[in-house]
């Protein structure tokens, strides 16, 4: 895995064929280092609280050129379930890109503490979505044989930075000028 899915500690295939339509399906078991807050790992044992199984079925349909992914967690199901489907397909209005429609679903059956669950579980969603993505980028760039590109987050940090510099030098030049001024203007009286 790329050096940003670290958490992805295994990805078996458990099955796979090509249909008489010519889709892929394919259906795959991934473990994950995804760790439960600390008052979740109390509920179930120590071996057991540090990693999450995962099942994603996957169908690629090169006829309508896409790929749908269909994820959910076989464990800790007590605790929270958490679904996402996947839509990839060709952007419409600029063919040499693709678009993902996205959905996520997080549930919990825990009496009292469900809605809590709820929210830890899409907040830690959240902020997983960006790994992925990266992780899909980075795939689909050494698929094409180039170095993969930086994310929309990147690009904004980086514009940020440089215009921050850009506004201290620019501070920097005005205090010089202002400083050049007033010389002269003392220079004259």
């Amino acid at each position: 895995p790329p050096h940003f899915s670290k958490h992805v500690l295994t990805e078996d295939i458990l099955h796979r064929e090509v249909t008489a339509d010519h889709k892929l399906l394919s259906r795959r078991l991934l473990t994950k280092t995804n760790r439960m807050p600390r008052w979740a790992e109390r509920f179930f044992p120590a071996n057991v609280a540090h990693s999450v199984y995962i099942l994603e079925d996957s169908i690629v349909d090169p006829k309508n050129r896409t790929m749908t992914t269909f994820t959910w967690n076989i464990n800790h199901v007590r605790l929270m379930v958490v679904e996402e489907r996947c839509v990839y397909q060709v952007n419409p209005e600029n063919s040499s890109w693709t678009e993902v429609k996205r959905e996520a679903w997080v549930s919990s059956s825990l009496f009292g503490v469900s809605r809590a669950v709820q929210e830890f579980g899409l907040a830690r969603f959240k902020s997983n979505v960006t790994k992925s993505t990266k992780g899909f980028e980075y795939v689909l760039a050494r698929m094409q044989g180039e170095a993969p590109s930086k994310t929309l987050v990147e690009t904004a940090k980086e514009a940020t930075e440089k215009a921050k510099e850009t506004a201290l030098a620019a501070t920097e030049k005005a205090k010089d000028l202002a400083s050049k001024a007033a010389t002269k203007k003392k220079q004259y009286v």
